[in-house]
C-alpha cells in the first residue's frame, strides 16, 4: 500500500499475522489479536504500509519501541532485529513461517 494507507488494511494485517504469528518482540508469546502492525520506518518519517515495513508487536512492545528507546529493524532474512537502548542486539524468527533454508 506504499503511502497511501497509514494503518494497514484487514488483509495486509492479516497477511503480517500469518507471517508473523504473534508478537515478534524477541521472548514474547501474545497472540496475533493482542498485536498492531507497527511500521518499521515510521509513517511520519517517510515509511510504508508494506509488509517488508511491518511487523507485529502487543500493545507493551509497541509503547517501548516508541517510547522507550528501543528500536526494530526487519532483516532481509525476516529476522526481527530489536536493539536496546544500552546497545543490547536480541531477535526473533517469525512464528508463521519456517526459516528460510540454506543450500
Amino acid at each position: 500500500y506504499g503511502r497511501s494507507e497509514r494503518t494497514a488494511p484487514p488483509n495486509q494485517w492479516k497477511a503480517v499475522a500469518t507471517r508473523d504469528g504473534g508478537c515478534r518482540f524477541p521472548g514474547c508469546d501474545r497472540p496475533p489479536r493482542w498485536c498492531h502492525a507497527h511500521h518499521l520506518t515510521h509513517w511520519t518519517k517517510g515509511g510504508c504500509t508494506d509488509l517488508d515495513n511491518l511487523a507485529l508487536l502487543c500493545g507493551h512492545h509497541h509503547r517501548l519501541i516508541h517510547d522507550g528507546g528501543w528500536h526494530a529493524k526487519l532483516l532481509p532474512d525476516l529476522t526481527l532485529e530489536v536493539t536496546a537502548p544500552d546497545g543490547r542486539v536480541r531477535t526473533s524468527q517469525p512464528a508463521g513461517l519456517e526459516p528460510p533454508r540454506l543450500l
